[in-house]
């Protein structure tokens, strides 16, 4: 396909679904090591709580907090769609978009560049219902969305198919899922970018995410997926040089979340709840290494939130505030979820610092029975879930640039706004400015605690840089670690 390049600004963001930061260095990704040493490193970026996908995925396209968005957790309560909402089901979630008038009660990516008469295109090999959301107007936007899950769960069939004609038939997803990382890659430099040039494009890897949960953080399955994205990663940046769009294309690299072991077997929530004496019919729990709770009135709440704090394994607790919030209980709001979706009580389990195969530090408990014991995973306030990846390069960043200060998912996009001069809506996050050789910022340390007359204590931590606040990490203070 033979075009003018448009040598217009354009943005490329290239996820590395769960990778840990700490894990990022010259043995195992010497290209990424290379794009942060050489670009501008924000090597203190911070996740939204949950840190689930498609919790970041949203505030990565929306600039905000879920307390704006509403993706309030990988599964949640949504009256409007009937109920129950696993927004990993492409179904599911497409119906309910519909249904609910928009499952983003914020402004995304995809319509803003809209407005301005650009393109978003979306590429990845994530979950279906994942890679909905980083856009989900592209269908009646006439923009392209292609799931590697397959065209029928892609939000543009069309388009997508367009793609797969012009490149090769989709390969089977495998773990590690190396051929269709490499089929995203193959997609945006031969089709998407010659022939659609979007002016941004979000490039989704689903390693080293997926088998960080089903072999483990430190398995060589990881460290193989790790290797390959990076591989893929630095085709990337070769290319950009080749095609000559050095000056042009602004390449964002980013992880959405970091991950932690299971410890122990699955807890089995509601069972435990039952046998406790609370009604778990009348009463919703969504359990996991976190849990949403939706409870039938504030009596049946402050009970609930007595209940928790007296468990061992129960870590920080956040409530909606019915008439007063519970003793001890911090509210929504302090880790930035207070939407109509998100539950009456949110409860973390138990964490801790033990390093489980004497390398990287971090486990959890969990009810998340198709996690195997040991394995990896995500959705709480440790610093190791938190803390994420985030890296720029392009013309119009600052080279070999270390920023210290406080980031986050939420200011990617208003510093892809600004880069394109295009007016931003009302947003959590906030422009780099510092990644674009602007003055360096830094970040006042707060606190939120709370406590009983029983002793149980929990704080939260946070930064705020002007009107941008990033969590840190919230626990439950004094608590021993795992059994």
């Amino acid at each position: 396909m033979n075009i003018e390049m448009n040598t217009d600004i354009r943005f490329l963001i290239v996820a590395f679904d769960g990778l840990r930061p700490d894990m990022l260095d010259d043995r195992l990704m010497p290209n990424l090591s290379s794009f942060c040493r050489q670009g501008s490193h924000c090597t203190d970026n911070r996740a939204v709580f949950p840190t689930e996908t498609r919790v970041n995925q949203s505030s990565l396209i929306t600039g905000c907090h879920p307390g704006r968005h509403g993706m309030v957790a990988n599964k949640f309560m949504e009256p409007a769609a009937g109920g129950f909402l696993n927004t990993g089901d492409f179904a599911a979630l497409s119906a309910a978009d519909g249904q609910t008038g928009g499952i983003l009660t914020a402004p995304s990516m995809g319509e803003i560049l809209h407005d301005a008469g650009l393109e978003l295109a979306v590429v990845g090999c994530g979950t279906a219902g994942g890679n909905r959301i980083l856009h989900h107007r592209a269908q009646s936007l006439g923009n392209l969305n292609l799931s590697l899950h397959g065209l029928d769960k892609s939000t543009t069939p069309d388009a997508g198919g367009d793609v797969v004609k012009a490149l090769r038939p989709i390969p089977e997803a495998d773990l590690p899922n190396k051929a269709q990382i490499d089929w995203v890659v193959d997609a945006y430099m031969e089709v998407v970018a010659p022939g659609r040039d979007p002016a941004a494009a979000i490039l989704w890897f689903s390693d080293p995410d997926t088998p960080y949960h089903y072999r483990g953080i430190e398995s060589p399955e990881a460290a193989a997926a790790i290797r390959h994205a990076d591989a893929a990663f630095g085709r990337l940046l070769q290319w950009r040089a080749d095609s000559g769009r050095g000056d042009s294309l602004q390449i964002i690299a980013l992880s959405d979340h970091g991950h932690v072991a299971t410890h122990g077997e699955p807890m089995d929530l509601i069972n435990i709840f039952s046998e406790s004496g609370f009604n778990m019919d009348n009463n919703t729990l969504i359990p996991g290494t976190f849990g949403s709770l939706y409870v039938t009135d504030r009596d049946e709440q402050m009970r609930m939130v007595a209940w928790l704090q007296s468990q061992p394994w129960c870590g920080p607790i956040f409530a909606r505030d019915l008439g007063g919030l519970p003793s001890g209980a911090l509210p929504l709001s302090a880790v930035d979820c207070d939407h109509r979706r998100s539950g009456d009580i949110v409860f973390v389990l138990g964490r801790d610092e033990s390093a489980p195969n004497d390398g990287l530090p971090g486990r959890c408990l969990h009810d998340n029975p198709e996690i195997p014991m040991g394995c990896g995973l995500h959705g709480g306030l440790s610093p190791h879930e938190v803390s994420s990846v985030l890296a720029f390069s392009g013309s119009l960043f600052a080279q070999g640039t270390t920023i210290t200060a406080p980031t986050g998912i939420i200011d990617i996009l208003p510093t892809v706004l600004h880069a394109l001069d295009i007016p931003a809506p009302e947003m959590d996050g906030r422009v780099l400015h510092e990644t674009m050789n602007g003055a360096a910022v830094s970040g006042e340390r707060g606190t939120a605690s709370a406590s009983t007359n029983d002793g149980y204590r929990q704080t939260v931590a946070y930064d705020q840089v002007g009107d941008s606040r990033y969590l840190a990490h919230g626990r439950r203070d004094g608590a021993t670690p795992l059994d």
